[in-house]
Parts: structure tokens; sequence; C-alpha cells
């Protein structure tokens, strides 16, 4: 710009935007603390995940049918299996507040938040979070059990059903973000040294779809996690010799 900026006149500026973002937050969480948290599940109907696919409701449904058998998948205890599925009857319903359909980027810190106000178990509202993780390259990752299993099952209902649906990504194009879904699946089992029957998991997630997965889709997606595994690998710098890791995930 031409001639002198006015430090005053840009805060100022700055203030006015801040001051109305946080007035817009202040009435959305008013707004959303009306109800419990658990009230938002339903809404999910109105948010399309795919056309094939169903809502965010019906994701979320296939992912609480499966998390039990999951758990033994990952050769988590059994024991945790009941705050797993409370954990997954809940998980995602911030996105059907009013504060996350503003603020998106609160997704999963809302979930957390709320369950905590409505005096919901802590592991519980922690796992609501870690869902969510990781977010973006450098996040934190997910550590409590009920966590992992939200986390990665929500991760192989994605990679299975969009596969199916004949979403996978091109060269240039990746629209569902798959790749990056997939990455974080393989940094979730990596940081928590799970060992992992990829194809299981798989077939047992595809049993919950609405569409026909074929055994060629699931072998697909296994080639497609196992491409991330070894991405994975290269950027942390392990050896050769221990890309005999892959195995333990196809």
């Amino acid at each position: 710009a031409n001639g002198s900026i006015s430090e005053e006149v840009v805060r100022k500026g700055n203030e006015a935007v801040l001051r109305a973002r946080y007035e817009d937050a202040k009435f959305f969480y008013k707004m959303d603390t009306q109800k419990n948290l658990s009230e938002f599940r339903g809404q999910l109907k109105s948010i399309l995940f795919h056309e094939k696919l169903g809502t965010m409701l019906d994701k979320m449904a296939r992912v609480e049918n499966v998390v039990a058998e999951l758990t033994l998948v990952l050769g988590i205890n059994e024991g945790v299996i009941p705050v797993i599925k409370d954990a997954a009857a809940l998980a995602m319903s911030d996105l059907s507040t009013s504060i996350v359909t503003e603020f998106t980027s609160l997704a999963g810190i809302m979930a957390r938040h709320y369950a905590l106000r409505d005096g919901l178990p802590e592991e519980i509202a922690e796992a609501l979070f870690e869902i969510t993780l990781p977010r973006f390259s450098g996040d934190v990752f997910p550590k409590t059990d009920a966590g992992i299993v939200l986390a990665v099952a929500d991760r192989l209902d994605s990679l299975v059903g969009l596969f199916g649906a004949g979403c996978q990504p091109s060269s240039s194009n990746d629209p569902f973000g798959l790749r990056r879904i997939s990455y974080g699946l393989v940094q979730i089992l990596v940081e928590n040294k799970k060992n992992f029957d990829l194809t299981k998991a798989l077939t047992l997630v595809a049993q919950v779809q609405p569409i026909r997965i074929d055994n060629d889709v699931i072998n697909e997606v296994v080639q497609f996690v196992t491409r991330r595994l070894e991405q994975l690998l290269v950027c942390i710098s392990l050896t050769c010799n221990d890309n005999r890791v892959i195995t333990y995930y196809a």
C-alpha cells in the first residue's frame, strides 16, 4: 500500500474482527449447552458422508457396530470394550453442534468439553477427542485404548467404504483425503506398537457397509495402506531390514 500505515487503525480493525468472532462463539456455545451431547447424535443424519454410504449417522453406527470385535483384533483387553462402546455411541456428535459447524477446527475438542460438562467419565471424553487424531502433520496421536480403537475404526470405515464406492485417489486427485486417512492410520498403529491383521480388520468393516465390498477391494485397500506404511518407515529413517514390520499389517 502507498503511504504510511497507522498501527492504531490496524489494531482497532483486528480487535473488531476478533470481538465479533468471540461474540459468535459465545452465542453458539450458549445454544449448544442447552442440550446434552447425546442429543446431537441424531442430527448427524443431516450431514451426508457419501451418497452410496449414507450420512454421518450411518457411518458412526457402522463404527459402533465393529468396535467390540476390532478391539480384540488390535489385541486390546476386552475389559475396555464397555467404555469403547459408550464412546462410540457419542463419537462425532459434536459435528452437529453450532460451534463446530461454525469453527470446524474445534471438532473433537468440543466433544471432549461437552462430554465432561455432561458429567461423562474422563476416558469417554478423551476418546471422543482422540478419534480425530492425528488431524495434521506433526499432530499428537491417540494414546488411550478407547481412542485408538475409535480412530482406527473410523479410518477403516472410510477406506473400505470409499474404495468400494469407487472413490480411489488418482495421481493428481484425492478429494476424500484417503492418502491422509491411511497415513494417519499407520501412524497410529506404529506409534502405539500395535500388531494388526489389516485384512481381517478390513473384512470385518466390509461386512457392515451398505454396498457390496468384494475381496478385490479389500486387497486394493491393503496395498494402498501398505504403501503408506512404507512411506512412513522411510520418513522415520528405518533401515531396510526393519521393513519386515510391513508384514504385520498385511
